[in-house]
């Protein structure tokens, strides 16, 4: 194995705390549910994509970049902490973000989208059949310039970047041991695919035996997430030569509770958000994490987890998308129809 040789930009503030939510257990009366707080490792507001950076930012360190360019969605978590990453390390940082038409933007900053602008990030918002088009142009354009750009795929997932959800794994699984449990199910949003790849990976190599769900926030059908990540986990392997054979029971995807797509509201997401806050006090965001949270309600009501059984939560950050989501948020909370599903500046509300 040859993982621990790669460089590392030490940005995450690790381990996470692992902690067990007795109120949600007794209110679901399912399994043991429990919480990777992978939203307190630190950058901006925290979130699983820190863990990600440390591998991708010591690698354009070690490569001499001196700017990154990458991209995602207009209220992309990813977009926050990779800026934090980047000034973190004294780097320059071009965004390319997906919207309904070419220059949008809102007409009050709010969110991550504020946040963007506020840690000083060059921003291009297009519609997505141009994103990557607008990506290639401005890597061209800084090396015209003489700049040595650094470009990272959507959510740092790619061999790199999983390998900070491999090394999640074994962390987690010392904390486990210190607490004398073991984890049947680890329930995830997942996106790009990064995350959920390394996690298999770490499962599988370190032979925990866990299951690891991931609950698709709109990324696409079943298939095409399981051949997303399976791809991920394949380059992930040669790279740092690891040594399992995956099979496709390892790849456990549902998307079902992305309702009707990625970042538009539902009654499910809403309620797994208000459900978490008020009895555990957690907030979770109703674009990523809430998906993951109604996936576990789900499937205890479905009783596909046993109450013998330990579950942890990966709590992958995003909380400050509460904010750009607060008319359907507060609705809920006052039992009123939602004003809206589809924000403003989703492509989606074209």
């Amino acid at each position: 194995m040859k993982f621990s040789s790669f460089p590392r930009a030490r940005l995450a503030a690790l381990p996470t705390p692992l902690q067990y939510l007795p109120n949600l257990t007794k209110t679901l009366d399912g399994p043991k549910i429990w919480v990777k707080r992978d939203d307190l490792t630190g950058l901006a507001f925290g979130g699983n994509k820190a863990r990600k950076l440390d591998y991708i930012i010591g690698d354009a360190l070690e490569k001499g970049a001196d700017v990154i360019v990458t991209g995602a969605g207009f209220q992309s978590n990813w977009c926050t902490q990779t800026v934090a990453a980047a000034k973190k390390a004294g780097l320059e940082i071009y965004l390319v973000k997906s919207a309904p038409s070419e220059d949008f933007d809102t007409e009050d900053w709010d969110g991550n989208h504020l946040l963007h602008h506020l840690m000083g990030a060059h921003v291009k918002t297009v519609h997505p059949d141009k994103f990557m088009e607008t990506i290639e142009a401005i890597m061209e354009e800084l090396k015209k310039k003489g700049r040595k750009p650094y470009y990272t795929p959507v959510g740092g997932s790619d061999a790199l970047g999983a390998g900070g959800y491999f090394n999640a794994v074994l962390e987690l699984s010392y904390q486990a041991n210190k607490e004398g449990i073991h984890f049947d199910y680890l329930v995830h949003a997942t996106g790009s695919g990064g995350t959920q790849a390394g996690l298999v990976m770490g499962a599988k190599a370190f032979n925990t035996g866990m299951k690891i769900v991931g609950a698709a926030c709109g990324y696409g059908d079943i298939s095409a997430m399981k051949d997303k990540v399976r791809g991920i986990v394949e380059e992930a392997k040669e790279r740092y030569d690891l040594d399992f054979v995956l099979n496709d029971k390892d790849l456990i995807v549902h998307n079902q509770y992305a309702g009707d797509g990625y970042g538009i509201m539902s009654d499910a997401k809403l309620e797994a958000v208000k459900l978490l806050s008020e009895t555990e006090g957690i907030m979770i965001d109703p674009v990523y994490t809430s998906v993951a949270m109604a996936c576990i309600i789900d499937q205890i009501k479905q009783g596909n987890f046993k109450k013998t059984d330990n579950v942890v939560f990966l709590h992958t950050g995003g909380a400050v998308a509460l904010f750009p989501y607060k008319e359907p948020l507060r609705a809920q909370i006052e039992g009123k129809p939602l004003p809206w599903k589809v924000p403003e500046w989703s492509p989606q509300s074209e």
